[in-house]
Formats: C-alpha cells, sequence, structure tokens
C-alpha cells in the first residue's frame, strides 16, 4: 500500500522538544551532538515512512524489570506498543505484538481492554532461554535456536506482508571490542576495553548496570536477521536510557557521554535500527509516532478518542495484570517513577499542537 500522506504535518520540532523532556534525568533524550539533540528528525522519517509504506508492522516489546518481586515486565514499552498497534489498525495495518513470557499477560490485557482483535492485532510470544544458552550467549556462542525462531518468524511475516519492525523500550545487548573497533577505531576501542569488565560485554543490562539475559530474550537477533537477510523491512527503535534496541545507532562513545543514569560503558547498546527515537519516556515516542502516522494519513479526526483517561485506564489495566513502574519496581500505575497525571501532560501537550 503506498497511501497518500497529506502535505501538511505535524510541527515535528515541537513534537521533539515534548518528547524529549527528561524527567528522570538520564542524559540520552536531552544530550546534544554535532549541533542536534540524539536521533533528531527520525521521529518525522519513522513516521513518514510508516505513513507512506505500512501494511503489517511488528512490535517488540517487554522489559523484564529482574530485581521486582516477582519479576515482571514494566509500565513503559506495552502502553506504547499498544497504541501504536491500535492506531495501525484503524488505519488499515495490521500489527504483530512481539513479547516474552513476561510481557504478554500485558499485552493480551491490553488487546481486550481496547477490544483489538486478529487479524489487525495479534500476539507472538519469544522463547525463554535457560540457563545452559544464557551461558552460551556470556561466551558470545551464536544463539541458533532463536536465530531460526527468528527466522521462521520473519518468513511468516514477510509472507503476509511484513514491512517495519519497531522496538519500544525493548533491551538490547552491550557492545562488544569488535563492535567499538569497527565503528570508532582501535583508540575508542582501548578506552572501552578499559571501562568496560569482559562480563558486561555483549549482554542485556538495566539501567543499574545489572545483566539481565535470563530474564530477556534475545529479540535483537529479529532486527540483525532483517540486516544480515538483506530483507526490504524498515526498522525503528524507541528508547530512552541508552540500553535500548536502536540506540546503537549512535556510537559507543557518544551514548558513553550521554547517559546520566547507571554504569553507561557497560550498558549502551550495540544493536542498530533505521530510525532512532529518543524520547524522555519510550511510551511518549510510541504515542508521538502514532499521532504521526494518524497526521500523515489524513486521520487526525481519530485522535479524539484517544485521551489521559483512556491511557489510565489501560495502564491500571496492566498492572492489574502484573505490570510494575520501572524505576520503584513496585506493581503500581506510574512509569518510570512518574505520577500518572504528571506522566500524560505529555500526550495531552503533543495533541494540543495538531498539524497544520
Amino acid at each position: 500500500m503506498n497511501a497518500r500522506t497529506k502535505k501538511c504535518s505535524p510541527p515535528w520540532k515541537l513534537w521533539e522538544s515534548i518528547v524529549r523532556r527528561d524527567p528522570g534525568g538520564r542524559g540520552v533524550a536531552s544530550y546534544g551532538h554535532d549541533g542536534a539533540p540524539l536521533g533528531y528528525g527520525d521521529l518525522e522519517r519513522a513516521a513518514t515512512d510508516l505513513a507512506r509504506s505500512a501494511r503489517r508492522v511488528a512490535i517488540v516489546t517487554g522489559f523484564c524489570i529482574a530485581d521486582a518481586d516477582p519479576p515482571a515486565a514494566e509500565t513503559d514499552g506495552p502502553p506504547g506498543a499498544l497504541f501504536l498497534a491500535r492506531a495501525l489498525a484503524a488505519l488499515g495495518s495490521s500489527a504483530l505484538l512481539v513479547s516474552d513470557a513476561y510481557g504478554v499477560p500485558l499485552l493480551k490485557a491490553g488487546l481486550a481492554q481496547w477490544d483489538l482483535i486478529p487479524p489487525a492485532c495479534e500476539i507472538v510470544e519469544m522463547p525463554m532461554r535457560d540457563d545452559d544458552e544464557c551461558r552460551a550467549a556470556a561466551s558470545s556462542a551464536p544463539d541458533r535456536a532463536f536465530d531460526t525462531w527468528a527466522d521462521e518468524l520473519l518468513d511468516r511475516q514477510c509472507a503476509k506482508g511484513l514491512t517495519h519492525v519497531v522496538a519500544i523500550e525493548r533491551a538490547g545487548p552491550s557492545h562488544t571490542l569488535q563492535s567499538v573497533t569497527e565503528r570508532e577505531g582501535s583508540a575508542v576501542a582501548e578506552r572501552f576495553a578499559a571501562e568496560t569488565p569482559a562480563e558486561h560485554r555483549d549482554v542485556h543490562h538495566n539501567m543499574r548496570g545489572d545483566t539481565i539475559d535470563r530474564f530477556t530474550p534475545p529479540a535483537h537477533r529479529i532486527f540483525e536477521r532483517i540486516a544480515e537477510r538483506g530483507l526490504n523491512v524498515a526498522t525503528i527503535g524507541i528508547g530512552d536510557g541508552g540500553n535500548e534496541i536502536g540506540m546503537g545507532r549512535f556510537p559507543w562513545s557518544v551514548l558513553r557521554a550521554a547517559v546520566r543514569v547507571g554504569p553507561a560503558a557497560s550498558t549502551a547498546c550495540r544493536v542498530p535500527t533505521d530510525f532512532t527515537i529518543v524520547a524522555g519516556v519510550s511510551n511518549w515516542g510510541a504515542y508521538a509516532l502514532a499521532l504521526g502516522v494518524a497526521a500523515l494519513r489524513d486521520r487526525w479526526d481519530m485522535t479524539a478518542a484517544w485521551t489521559s483517561r483512556d491511557q489510565t485506564e489501560l495502564i491500571e489495566r496492566l498492572v492489574e495484570a502484573g505490570a510494575v513502574d520501572g524505576v520503584t519496581r513496585r506493581q503500581v500505575a506510574s512509569v518510570d517513577g512518574i505520577a500518572l497525571n504528571d506522566y500524560l501532560t505529555v500526550l495531552e501537550a503533543l495533541k494540543k499542537s495538531p498539524p497544520a
């Protein structure tokens, strides 16, 4: 489908400034490099690409808070994924929500909340890795079982018209000596080696620097296999802390300087995407992306139903399904330590700045 895009468009510069509010002081959303914020302009570019050609979109989400009791997916990620999936479905595209054993219950609860059903919206659950597979991953051995699963997923979805894969607040693996050397040279690689212990290379981290491979299937391989196989599928990453899929679009040294929370040298993700949307909270980036696609498809009218109350009810439903706040690690209806009233001011600000 080559959908017609409307000549008028959202106030992208203003929207970028709105979603880049950095209440947690993490640094990535507010960091300037070479005269511009990281990933500046990718919100517009990603929305334009989706508006022009999205037919079937896979959305990968779910970040397990491993030290919650019990471990659970957080409230940042699934709400944004569901928001984007609903928008795409309303615009005539279909969405495939991809997560793991921690994230799937939240996605099921969200689809039920909004009465989203196949074929417009579907869910696929990634296989978890056992302890032996995690140890193999830590030794840089290829995860052949997951690669086989990822290839089968891509083959099935490409046959159904897959055009895009989006990661929203999904942890990706950290850098390796090879990844830094290839991109930035031996001098930067020496610094990386000095600052990053071997056991913290090529593994998934939370913002506190804890390794979470046991709780995080290697979803990044879906994105890497797209590149390795040369598939005609565009990739989008949305993140807020530097440790998410998509952040590999920026050099390790740049993320090392940008991240102000946690051990940035170890946690910076090495996996890039074609477009990387940086936000103060990942859900905010997903909200702006969905609103942008609706505007470019000349369907701003449909956003009237996408209200703060609508989001409050959704997040409360996800918490009932087990979601926790990723900062407080408590099963409460807040996002990244931000009370919902404050958190939802960003959605309200975006909607009060409609396309011209």
